[in-house]
Protein backbone atom coordinates (compact mmCIF):
# COMPACT_ATOMS: atom_id res chain seq x y z
CA UNK A 1 0.00 0.00 0.00
CA UNK A 2 1.24 3.52 -0.83
CA UNK A 3 0.85 5.84 2.13
CA UNK A 4 0.45 9.57 1.60
CA UNK A 5 0.54 12.58 3.95
CA UNK A 6 -3.26 12.61 3.75
CA UNK A 7 -3.35 9.19 5.41
CA UNK A 8 -1.08 10.43 8.20
CA UNK A 9 -3.25 13.52 8.72
CA UNK A 10 -6.43 11.44 8.91
CA UNK A 11 -4.94 9.17 11.57
CA UNK A 12 -3.69 12.16 13.54
CA UNK A 13 -7.15 13.78 13.48
CA UNK A 14 -8.71 10.50 14.64
CA UNK A 15 -6.29 10.31 17.55
CA UNK A 16 -7.05 13.93 18.45
CA UNK A 17 -10.80 13.26 18.33
CA UNK A 18 -10.45 10.18 20.55
CA UNK A 19 -8.40 12.12 23.06
CA UNK A 20 -10.86 15.01 23.14
CA UNK A 21 -13.82 12.66 23.66
CA UNK A 22 -12.09 10.85 26.50
CA UNK A 23 -10.98 14.07 28.14
CA UNK A 24 -14.50 15.49 27.93
CA UNK A 25 -15.88 12.36 29.58
CA UNK A 26 -13.37 12.65 32.41
CA UNK A 27 -14.14 16.32 32.86
CA UNK A 28 -17.88 15.61 33.08
CA UNK A 29 -17.37 12.87 35.64
CA UNK A 30 -15.04 15.06 37.62
CA UNK A 31 -17.72 17.76 37.82
CA UNK A 32 -20.32 15.26 38.97
CA UNK A 33 -18.09 13.76 41.62
CA UNK A 34 -17.30 17.25 42.88
CA UNK A 35 -20.97 18.02 43.39
CA UNK A 36 -21.57 14.68 45.08
CA UNK A 37 -18.65 15.25 47.39
CA UNK A 38 -20.10 18.62 48.49
CA UNK A 39 -23.54 17.12 49.07
CA UNK A 40 -21.95 14.32 51.07
CA UNK A 41 -20.23 16.74 53.42
CA UNK A 42 -23.46 18.71 53.92
CA UNK A 43 -25.44 15.54 54.60
CA UNK A 44 -22.86 14.25 57.05
CA UNK A 45 -22.89 17.52 59.00
CA UNK A 46 -26.63 17.62 59.15
CA UNK A 47 -27.29 14.00 60.08
CA UNK A 48 -24.80 13.50 62.81
CA UNK A 49 -24.88 9.87 63.72
CA UNK A 50 -27.59 9.19 61.24
CA UNK A 51 -25.46 8.73 58.16
CA UNK A 52 -27.74 6.70 55.97
CA UNK A 53 -27.94 9.42 53.35
CA UNK A 54 -24.22 9.93 53.39
CA UNK A 55 -23.64 6.26 52.81
CA UNK A 56 -25.78 6.46 49.66
CA UNK A 57 -23.74 9.42 48.46
CA UNK A 58 -20.50 7.64 49.31
CA UNK A 59 -21.55 4.57 47.33
CA UNK A 60 -22.42 6.70 44.33
CA UNK A 61 -19.12 8.50 44.64
CA UNK A 62 -17.34 5.16 44.62
CA UNK A 63 -19.19 4.05 41.50
CA UNK A 64 -18.27 7.24 39.71
CA UNK A 65 -14.64 6.80 40.69
CA UNK A 66 -14.73 3.31 39.22
CA UNK A 67 -16.16 4.71 36.00
CA UNK A 68 -13.40 7.30 35.87
CA UNK A 69 -10.76 4.62 36.34
CA UNK A 70 -12.34 2.49 33.60
CA UNK A 71 -12.50 5.41 31.16
CA UNK A 72 -8.88 6.32 31.91
CA UNK A 73 -7.77 2.74 31.24
CA UNK A 74 -9.69 2.58 27.98
CA UNK A 75 -8.27 5.95 26.99
CA UNK A 76 -4.71 4.76 27.54
CA UNK A 77 -5.33 1.60 25.57
CA UNK A 78 -6.89 3.53 22.70
CA UNK A 79 -4.11 6.09 22.62
CA UNK A 80 -1.50 3.33 22.64
CA UNK A 81 -3.27 1.52 19.80
CA UNK A 82 -3.60 4.67 17.70
CA UNK A 83 -0.01 5.72 18.31
CA UNK A 84 1.25 2.27 17.27
CA UNK A 85 -0.85 2.52 14.13
CA UNK A 86 0.61 5.93 13.38
CA UNK A 87 4.15 4.65 13.95
CA UNK A 88 3.52 1.69 11.68
CA UNK A 89 2.18 3.91 8.93
CA UNK A 90 5.04 6.34 9.36
CA UNK A 91 7.61 3.53 9.08
CA UNK A 92 5.87 2.06 6.06
CA UNK A 93 5.75 5.46 4.40
CA UNK A 94 9.44 6.04 5.11
CA UNK A 95 10.32 2.66 3.59
CA UNK A 96 8.19 3.42 0.55
CA UNK A 97 9.88 6.78 0.00
CA UNK A 98 13.35 5.32 0.54
CA UNK A 99 12.61 2.41 -1.78
CA UNK A 100 11.36 4.70 -4.54
CA UNK A 101 14.41 6.94 -4.16
CA UNK A 102 16.85 4.05 -4.31
CA UNK A 103 15.13 2.39 -7.28
CA UNK A 104 15.33 5.70 -9.13
CA UNK A 105 19.03 5.90 -8.28
CA UNK A 106 19.51 2.33 -9.57
CA UNK A 107 17.67 3.22 -12.79
CA UNK A 108 19.89 6.29 -13.25
CA UNK A 109 23.00 4.13 -12.90
CA UNK A 110 21.78 1.76 -15.60
CA UNK A 111 20.87 4.66 -17.85
CA UNK A 112 24.42 6.04 -17.60
CA UNK A 113 25.87 2.60 -18.36
CA UNK A 114 23.56 2.01 -21.34
CA UNK A 115 24.31 5.42 -22.81
CA UNK A 116 28.03 4.90 -22.36
CA UNK A 117 28.08 1.44 -23.89
CA UNK A 118 25.89 2.49 -26.80
CA UNK A 119 28.77 4.72 -27.89
CA UNK A 120 31.03 1.65 -27.96
CA UNK A 121 28.81 0.00 -30.57
CA UNK A 122 29.16 3.11 -32.71
CA UNK A 123 32.93 3.27 -32.23
CA UNK A 124 33.66 -0.26 -33.38
CA UNK A 125 31.52 0.00 -36.52
CA UNK A 126 33.08 3.33 -37.43
CA UNK A 127 36.70 2.39 -36.83
CA UNK A 128 36.34 -0.93 -38.68
CA UNK A 129 36.07 1.08 -41.90
CA UNK A 130 39.42 2.84 -41.42
CA UNK A 131 41.52 2.39 -44.62
CA UNK A 132 44.64 1.59 -42.62
CA UNK A 133 42.97 -1.55 -41.27
CA UNK A 134 41.81 -2.82 -44.65
CA UNK A 135 45.29 -2.12 -46.06
CA UNK A 136 46.92 -4.08 -43.23
CA UNK A 137 44.68 -7.07 -44.00
CA UNK A 138 45.63 -7.18 -47.64
CA UNK A 139 49.38 -7.12 -47.28
CA UNK A 140 52.20 -8.81 -45.40
CA UNK A 141 54.21 -5.62 -45.60
CA UNK A 142 55.41 -4.81 -42.09
CA UNK A 143 55.14 -1.04 -42.59
CA UNK A 144 51.41 -1.22 -43.34
CA UNK A 145 50.69 -3.19 -40.18
CA UNK A 146 52.83 -0.86 -38.10
CA UNK A 147 50.94 2.06 -39.61
CA UNK A 148 47.64 0.38 -38.65
CA UNK A 149 48.95 0.03 -35.08
CA UNK A 150 49.85 3.71 -35.01
CA UNK A 151 46.36 4.60 -36.22
CA UNK A 152 44.84 2.50 -33.46
CA UNK A 153 47.21 4.20 -31.01
CA UNK A 154 45.94 7.61 -32.07
CA UNK A 155 42.40 6.46 -31.36
CA UNK A 156 43.41 5.22 -27.91
CA UNK A 157 45.03 8.57 -27.14
CA UNK A 158 41.67 10.24 -27.72
CA UNK A 159 39.40 7.55 -26.29
CA UNK A 160 40.92 6.78 -22.92
CA UNK A 161 38.04 4.48 -21.96
CA UNK A 162 39.72 1.69 -23.94
CA UNK A 163 42.60 -0.49 -22.81
CA UNK A 164 43.53 -1.59 -26.32
CA UNK A 165 42.26 -2.17 -29.88
CA UNK A 166 43.18 -5.27 -31.87
CA UNK A 167 43.04 -6.06 -35.58
CA UNK A 168 43.05 -9.74 -36.53
CA UNK A 169 43.10 -11.55 -39.84
CA UNK A 170 40.37 -13.97 -40.81
CA UNK A 171 42.01 -16.79 -38.87
CA UNK A 172 42.25 -14.89 -35.58
CA UNK A 173 45.90 -13.83 -35.72
CA UNK A 174 46.50 -10.35 -34.26
CA UNK A 175 48.11 -8.15 -36.93
CA UNK A 176 47.99 -4.74 -35.21
CA UNK A 177 47.20 -3.20 -31.83
CA UNK A 178 47.01 0.26 -30.35
CA UNK A 179 49.49 -0.45 -27.55
CA UNK A 180 52.03 -2.95 -28.91
CA UNK A 181 54.70 -1.60 -26.57
CA UNK A 182 52.50 -2.23 -23.53
CA UNK A 183 50.68 -5.45 -24.39
CA UNK A 184 52.63 -8.30 -25.97
CA UNK A 185 49.81 -9.32 -28.27
CA UNK A 186 51.04 -9.16 -31.88
CA UNK A 187 51.02 -12.54 -33.52
CA UNK A 188 48.79 -14.15 -30.89
CA UNK A 189 45.79 -16.15 -32.02
CA UNK A 190 42.31 -15.35 -30.64
CA UNK A 191 40.28 -17.68 -32.83
CA UNK A 192 38.68 -19.26 -29.75
CA UNK A 193 37.52 -15.92 -28.33
CA UNK A 194 33.71 -15.52 -28.43
CA UNK A 195 33.95 -11.93 -29.67
CA UNK A 196 36.09 -13.02 -32.63
CA UNK A 197 34.04 -16.05 -33.63
CA UNK A 198 30.78 -14.13 -33.67
CA UNK A 199 32.15 -11.07 -35.48
CA UNK A 200 33.76 -13.17 -38.21
CA UNK A 201 30.40 -14.80 -38.94
CA UNK A 202 28.83 -11.46 -39.88
CA UNK A 203 28.55 -10.42 -43.49
CA UNK A 204 27.41 -6.89 -42.79
CA UNK A 205 29.83 -4.34 -41.31
CA UNK A 206 26.88 -2.77 -39.51
CA UNK A 207 26.72 -5.74 -37.17
CA UNK A 208 28.85 -6.18 -34.09
CA UNK A 209 29.53 -8.84 -31.48
CA UNK A 210 29.74 -8.39 -27.75
CA UNK A 211 31.49 -10.32 -25.01
CA UNK A 212 30.48 -9.46 -21.45
CA UNK A 213 32.79 -8.65 -18.55
CA UNK A 214 35.83 -10.89 -18.21
CA UNK A 215 39.50 -10.65 -17.35
CA UNK A 216 41.56 -10.65 -20.56
CA UNK A 217 45.16 -11.83 -20.78
CA UNK A 218 45.57 -9.61 -23.85
CA UNK A 219 45.49 -6.53 -21.59
CA UNK A 220 47.28 -7.86 -18.52
CA UNK A 221 44.28 -9.51 -16.88
CA UNK A 222 42.19 -6.33 -16.66
CA UNK A 223 38.39 -6.64 -16.76
CA UNK A 224 36.99 -5.68 -20.13
CA UNK A 225 33.92 -5.61 -22.30
CA UNK A 226 34.72 -6.44 -25.90
CA UNK A 227 32.91 -5.15 -28.96
CA UNK A 228 33.99 -6.52 -32.33
CA UNK A 229 33.13 -5.93 -35.96
CA UNK A 230 34.21 -7.49 -39.27
CA UNK A 231 36.80 -5.61 -41.32
CA UNK A 232 36.42 -6.08 -45.07
CA UNK A 233 39.35 -7.63 -46.87
CA UNK A 234 39.25 -5.92 -50.26
CA UNK A 235 42.54 -7.27 -51.53
CA UNK A 236 41.90 -10.97 -51.74
CA UNK A 237 38.78 -12.27 -53.44
CA UNK A 238 36.93 -14.74 -51.26
CA UNK A 239 39.19 -14.07 -48.26
CA UNK A 240 37.62 -14.14 -44.84
CA UNK A 241 37.10 -10.70 -43.31
CA UNK A 242 39.37 -9.57 -40.53
CA UNK A 243 38.03 -8.49 -37.17
CA UNK A 244 38.48 -5.36 -35.10
CA UNK A 245 38.08 -5.92 -31.36
CA UNK A 246 37.87 -2.94 -29.02
CA UNK A 247 38.58 -3.66 -25.34
CA UNK A 248 36.60 -1.34 -23.09
CA UNK A 249 37.85 -0.59 -19.58
CA UNK A 250 34.93 -1.98 -17.54
CA UNK A 251 36.40 -1.24 -14.11
CA UNK A 252 37.05 2.35 -15.12
CA UNK A 253 33.38 2.92 -15.98
CA UNK A 254 32.07 1.15 -12.88
CA UNK A 255 34.37 2.98 -10.50
CA UNK A 256 33.44 6.33 -12.03
CA UNK A 257 29.68 5.70 -11.96
CA UNK A 258 29.45 4.02 -8.55
CA UNK A 259 31.92 6.47 -7.08
CA UNK A 260 29.72 9.37 -8.12
CA UNK A 261 26.64 7.70 -6.66
CA UNK A 262 28.38 7.07 -3.35
CA UNK A 263 29.63 10.65 -3.20
CA UNK A 264 26.33 12.30 -4.02
CA UNK A 265 23.14 10.22 -4.15
CA UNK A 266 23.92 7.85 -1.26
CA UNK A 267 26.38 9.89 0.77
CA UNK A 268 24.11 10.39 3.77
CA UNK A 269 23.02 6.74 3.78
CA UNK A 270 26.58 5.44 3.68
CA UNK A 271 27.80 7.89 6.32
CA UNK A 272 25.04 6.60 8.62
CA UNK A 273 26.68 3.44 9.93
CA UNK A 274 23.23 1.95 10.70
CA UNK A 275 22.60 1.70 6.98
CA UNK A 276 25.19 -0.57 5.31
CA UNK A 277 24.76 -0.05 1.56
CA UNK A 278 25.86 -2.28 -1.32
CA UNK A 279 25.51 -1.52 -5.04
CA UNK A 280 25.73 -4.29 -7.63
CA UNK A 281 25.41 -4.55 -11.40
CA UNK A 282 24.01 -7.94 -12.47
CA UNK A 283 23.31 -9.49 -15.84
CA UNK A 284 20.12 -11.24 -16.94
CA UNK A 285 21.27 -14.44 -15.20
CA UNK A 286 21.82 -12.71 -11.86
CA UNK A 287 25.62 -12.88 -12.04
CA UNK A 288 27.35 -9.93 -10.35
CA UNK A 289 29.35 -8.01 -12.97
CA UNK A 290 30.46 -5.31 -10.57
CA UNK A 291 29.88 -4.50 -6.92
CA UNK A 292 30.99 -2.12 -4.21
CA UNK A 293 31.99 -5.38 -2.50
CA UNK A 294 34.45 -6.80 -5.01
CA UNK A 295 34.45 -10.27 -3.46
CA UNK A 296 30.91 -10.80 -4.77
CA UNK A 297 31.86 -10.28 -8.43
CA UNK A 298 31.43 -13.30 -10.68
CA UNK A 299 28.90 -14.93 -8.33
CA UNK A 300 25.12 -15.12 -8.36
CA UNK A 301 23.64 -12.21 -6.41
CA UNK A 302 22.63 -13.40 -2.96
CA UNK A 303 19.12 -12.16 -2.20
CA UNK A 304 15.75 -13.91 -1.75
CA UNK A 305 14.33 -11.41 -4.23
CA UNK A 306 16.60 -12.42 -7.13
CA UNK A 307 13.93 -14.36 -9.05
CA UNK A 308 11.49 -11.48 -8.58
CA UNK A 309 14.05 -9.00 -9.84
CA UNK A 310 15.03 -10.99 -12.93
CA UNK A 311 11.40 -11.69 -13.86
CA UNK A 312 10.30 -8.08 -13.39
CA UNK A 313 12.14 -6.38 -16.26
CA UNK A 314 11.38 -3.10 -14.55
CA UNK A 315 12.52 -0.85 -11.71
CA UNK A 316 11.05 -1.36 -8.26
CA UNK A 317 11.95 -2.31 -4.70
CA UNK A 318 11.14 -4.93 -2.10
CA UNK A 319 11.54 -5.40 1.64
CA UNK A 320 12.84 -8.42 3.52
CA UNK A 321 11.69 -8.37 7.14
CA UNK A 322 14.04 -9.51 9.92
CA UNK A 323 13.95 -9.86 13.69
CA UNK A 324 15.95 -6.69 14.31
CA UNK A 325 15.23 -4.68 11.20
CA UNK A 326 14.70 -5.08 7.51
CA UNK A 327 16.63 -5.27 4.26
CA UNK A 328 15.58 -2.89 1.51
CA UNK A 329 16.37 -4.14 -2.01
CA UNK A 330 15.90 -1.55 -4.77
CA UNK A 331 16.61 -2.31 -8.40
CA UNK A 332 16.69 -0.52 -11.73
CA UNK A 333 16.30 -2.32 -15.05
CA UNK A 334 18.36 -1.32 -18.07
CA UNK A 335 16.26 1.33 -19.87
CA UNK A 336 18.33 1.11 -23.05
CA UNK A 337 19.51 3.96 -25.24
CA UNK A 338 18.74 4.34 -28.94
CA UNK A 339 19.09 0.80 -30.35
CA UNK A 340 21.17 -0.56 -27.48
CA UNK A 341 20.25 -2.07 -24.12
CA UNK A 342 22.35 -4.27 -21.86
CA UNK A 343 19.35 -5.96 -20.23
CA UNK A 344 21.20 -5.68 -16.91
CA UNK A 345 20.03 -4.50 -13.49
CA UNK A 346 21.52 -2.28 -10.86
CA UNK A 347 20.62 -3.55 -7.38
CA UNK A 348 21.03 -1.42 -4.25
CA UNK A 349 20.77 -3.25 -0.92
CA UNK A 350 20.46 -1.56 2.45
CA UNK A 351 20.29 -3.32 5.79
CA UNK A 352 18.43 -1.08 8.22
CA UNK A 353 18.52 -1.92 11.92
CA UNK A 354 15.67 -0.91 14.25
CA UNK A 355 17.77 -1.39 17.40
Amino acid sequence: MNFTPEHIEKIALTIKSNLNTSINDITDLSDRTGIIAINGRIEAARSGREGAGFRIVANEFSKLNDEIADISLRMKEKISEDVQTLIGISNAMARQVRGQRLSQTALSIMDVIDRNLYERTCDVRWWATDPSLTEALGSDIREKREYASRRLGVILDSYTVYLDLFLTDGEGKILASGRPEKHDSLGKNVSDAPWFREARSFQDGGEYSFQSTHASSLVGGEKVLVYACPVENRHREGAKPGVLGIFFNWNGLVQAVLGRVCRLDLREDIEDHRIPTEISIIDARGIVLASTKEEREGRILETPLLDTILASRRSDHGIIEGDRGFTLVAYGYSPGFETYATGWYCVITQEISLD
